[in-house]
């Protein structure tokens, strides 16, 4: 095979794995079993991953919840993930970034008593797509799942289903993370969030 031959076949492939949002490095999946990979890359408070479980807690006299990215290229997505909330942690995210010049794009927000799916169409501009109140058992695990196709976003979670549609959500996206409010400065003693069974996939 020449070169110009193995270019063409290699941009072939490239395309291919474009279509629809599906990129080469999907899917992606998190067992928790081990330490974060250093596809984990950025973070404020105290994250430990040990059997199978995500933990996180707030670190030190700052007064920010935890928040952890992980590097991942990606248009469209299907999005499954545990979570918990324990002592006074009040809420748990999933925040979907673009590079670090676009920042924010969408974030996911599970409450103790509201749901809310966030876009940030430019830095510092926030939408609500979906805000709603709801409520949440205390001390057990909530699924949720995600869709993100062409500008509509569906998610499953706690009994009930929402959608919304924005450009903001075709957008392509660079990282993902988890985050909330855990409890505050005291940190472990205070509250922590849980999250386990990270999978990312390709939407049907």
């Amino acid at each position: 095979m020449t070169i110009y031959a193995f270019r063409l076949l290699v941009a072939l492939l490239l395309s291919l794995a474009s279509v629809n949002g599906t990129e080469l490095n999907l899917p992606v999946a998190e067992t928790f079993e081990q330490p974060l990979s250093a596809d984990w890359h950025w973070g404020l408070g105290t994250w430990i991953a040990k059997e199978g479980v995500l933990r996180a807690f707030e670190a030190g006299e700052r007064r920010h919840g935890p928040v952890k990215q992980r590097h991942l290229s990606f248009t469209e997505a299907d999005v499954r993930f545990d979570f918990r909330l324990e002592g006074k942690a009040s809420f748990a995210s999933f925040p979907v970034d673009g590079t670090r010049e676009r920042s924010h794009i969408l974030n996911f927000v599970m409450g103790r008593n509201v749901f809310r799916i966030i876009a940030h169409p430019r830095k510092g501009e926030n939408v609500d797509l979906v805000r709603e109140k709801i409520t949440l058992a205390d001390d057990e695990w909530h699924s949720v799942h995600i869709v993100l196709k062409g500008e509509a976003v569906t998610v499953e979670f706690n009994g009930h289903t929402w959608t919304a549609n924005h450009p903001v959500v075709a957008e392509p996206k660079a990282n993902v993370g988890f985050g909330g409010e855990s409890g505050g400065p005291e940190g472990e003693k205070a509250g922590a969030l849980e999250f386990r069974r990270l999978k990312i996939t390709a939407p049907h």
